[in-house]
């Protein structure tokens, strides 16, 4: 077992959640006795390491070079440019839209990934995007240390940014290469126009180019560069600017570009619901990962948003008064001014593209979890201003570093508690997306019906994208499959078959699918007793061989903390009832084989289910 698979079944969450708490005594008690500066100095370190090692670490370890919904399209592109000599033709493939995205940067990135190694490695572009992070933290580090502030001040940003709030952008690839560099990009924007040179004048520019073919909402940046000018009063620089973005926005929305037609209404039709779904998307560093099925009654994470994103408005408008109460301002005002705007501005544009007629707080499908990064972000922000507002009077700014170190942990702790399920749950349904394709022409990750057609319910395109892009080496997306053909399985399967000494259960209930309607929904669950874990469940019948992850079950706070471990002992896998076909099956576990890592061990549980009626008998 290597230190992936190692993490992957046990991630040590109980023993990084006591170095930190360890870092926080010996931090803490440094202030009590001045005599050892040392120890606060290694403690502080520690602190800063920590969540940025244990959040790489457990990235590395639960994703995998398999692509996921999005990708495949920007695969498909990748695929056509490197094929494609007409200069027009080759820079409408790169600027191909994507609902109202235009991911030039994204297919950049690829290509040069291809130039270099070949292929493309959907497990690297999940690290190289998550990269930008550190970016990021950089950028707050430069602030506090041009503003003056003790760097001590710093330790709670990496447990804001850091975390698996957002954990999307860790198994998504387009997802990670798309909203961390876009904020990055936005945020080095504004870091450049707040230095007032010639070269910050061109990093500005440059940043936000690239931002805008990042994403759609890049163009804020162009906005957020706009009023930096104004305030700065550069106005022979302002004007070129505005004309610039004038010409990349024409270019944006004129060069091949159809416009989608929406059937939401009007945000201005419902004022009030959509400020609060503006305030609530600010705030959304506090939305849990829980589920949130439409009912009408509010859910206090999502009442917790609106109030947390009213704070954050709150001291973006301290933020703006501090320049008329001190004119004369470093580069670093306009950068955390840069940096609240443009997530602002983001938000409003998310208002703006799914406007609502009801409280956002009811529930239902309303923030994606990739979206989380916009809070964190924005929290950091808001944090990074608080400290040097408060910088004066030094028993407030220590009140800041308190409440942020000790709210900032808190959410870092409680992020990877409810989360970390996610990441191993999409790693195993990934790492079988290839076996469904082979052998039944869909992917396990996509869609709540069985035999669906991936992405595009096309009869032959997907088919022959996944053919192209394996025979031109872009991925390595059959090599993921580990398990033997169905023929092979069915083979191994003998009369004689050694027998599952655990136990094997099925509930079936109803549960809001992704329309917000009751629809039937599977939970099988796998106690192994005396046998070694499970790597899989097996469901057979005359017509199908189908596996399923066998997941364990995150302990519950009481359980994690009295048993020191994050997985429980049983095992278990749900899905909506309609991603299986009809017909009966025989119900089996897989084993890895100890002495051959390479070899699978099939043993029956003697159970029989139907799924009309899915229960075992």
């Amino acid at each position: 077992m290597n230190t992936n698979e190692f993490l992957r079944s046990d991630p040590l969450l109980f023993e990084y959640f006591g170095v930190v708490l360890v870092l926080l005594f010996f931090f803490g008690i440094t202030f009590f006795f001045k005599r050892i500066p040392w120890l606060r100095t290694v403690a502080g370190l520690g602190l800063i390491a920590a969540p940025v090692a244990y959040f790489y670490l457990i990235l590395d370890a639960h994703t995998v070079n398999i692509p996921y919904t999005d990708d495949w399209n920007l695969l498909e592109t990748v695929y056509k440019l490197q094929r494609e000599s007409d200069f027009v033709k080759a820079a409408k493939i790169l600027f191909e839209q994507v609902n109202q995205h235009r991911f030039a940067f994204e297919r950049l990135v690829m290509l040069a990934m291809v130039a270099l190694s070949g292929t493309v490695n959907i497990k690297g572009l999940l690290l190289l995007g998550n990269l930008f992070l550190l970016a990021i933290a950089y950028l707050f580090f430069l602030t506090c240390r041009q503003e003056r502030v003790t760097w001590h001040y710093f330790i709670p940003v990496p447990y804001v940014l850091f975390n698996l709030a957002y954990f999307e952008n860790a198994f998504w690839g387009i997802a990670a290469i798309q909203n961390t560099p876009l904020i990055f990009f936005a945020f080095l924007s504004a870091y450049g126009l707040g230095r007032r040179d010639t070269v910050g004048l061109a990093l500005g520019i440059g940043a936000a180019l690239v931002a805008t073919f990042v994403s759609g909402t890049g163009m804020v940046a162009w906005v957020v560069g706009a009023i930096i000018l104004g305030f700065q009063q550069r106005y022979r620089t302002l004007i070129p600017w505005i004309g610039l973005a004038v010409g990349i926005i024409l270019f944006y929305f004129l060069f091949d570009y159809y416009f989608i037609e929406s059937a939401e209404g009007k945000v201005w039709q419902h004022p009030i619901f959509n400020g609060l779904l503006w305030f609530g998307f600010l705030g959304n560093a506090l939305y849990l990962d829980i589920p949130h099925p439409l009912y009408p009654a509010f859910y206090p994470d999502m009442v917790a948003c609106i109030f947390l994103g009213i704070f954050l408005g709150l001291v973006f408008v301290a933020w703006v008064l501090r320049y008329y109460f001190k004119p004369r301002v470093q580069w670093s005002h306009w950068f955390v001014l840069g940096a609240f705007l443009f997530v602002l501005g983001t938000g409003a544009m998310f208002v703006l593209s799914r406007p609502m007629s009801q409280f956002f707080m009811y529930g239902g499908n309303v923030f994606s979890r990739r979206y989380m990064l916009f809070g964190v972000v924005l929290l950091a922000t808001a944090y990074i201003g608080l400290v040097v507002l408060t910088k004066r009077v030094q028993y407030l700014q220590q009140g800041v570093l308190v409440l942020g170190l000790l709210g900032f942990v808190a959410l870092n702790f409680q992020s990877y508690h409810t989360s970390l399920i996610q990441l191993r749950k999409q790693y195993d349904e990934l790492s079988l997306d290839a076996y469904y394709w082979k052998h039944y022409t869909t992917f396990l990750t996509a869609s709540t019906d069985f035999g669906a057609i991936p992405f595009w319910n096309h009869p032959t395109r997907m088919k022959e994208l996944v053919a192209a892009v394996e025979t031109s080496g872009l991925s390595q997306f059959y090599a993921s499959d580990y398990l033997p053909d169905p023929t092979h399985i069915k083979a191994l399967m003998k009369d004689n078959a050694p027998k599952y000494d655990g136990n094997v259960e099925a509930e079936a209930d109803f549960r809001q699918g992704d329309d917000n309607l009751p629809a039937e929904y599977l939970t099988f669950f796998i106690d192994p007793r005396t046998e070694p874990d499970p790597g899989c469940l097996l469901l057979v019948s005359e017509k199908y061989v189908l596996p399923l992850p066998a997941l364990p079950p995150p302990n519950s706070w009481t359980d994690f903390l009295k048993e020191r471990t994050y997985y429980g002992s049983r095992f278990y896998y749900g899905m909506y009832r309609s991603k299986l076909p009809s017909g009966v099956f025989g119900v089996w576990v897989v084993t890895p084989n100890d002495s051959d890592p390479g070899r699978l061990t099939f043993l029956d549980t003697g159970k029989r289910m139907r799924l009309r009626l899915p229960s075992l008998k």
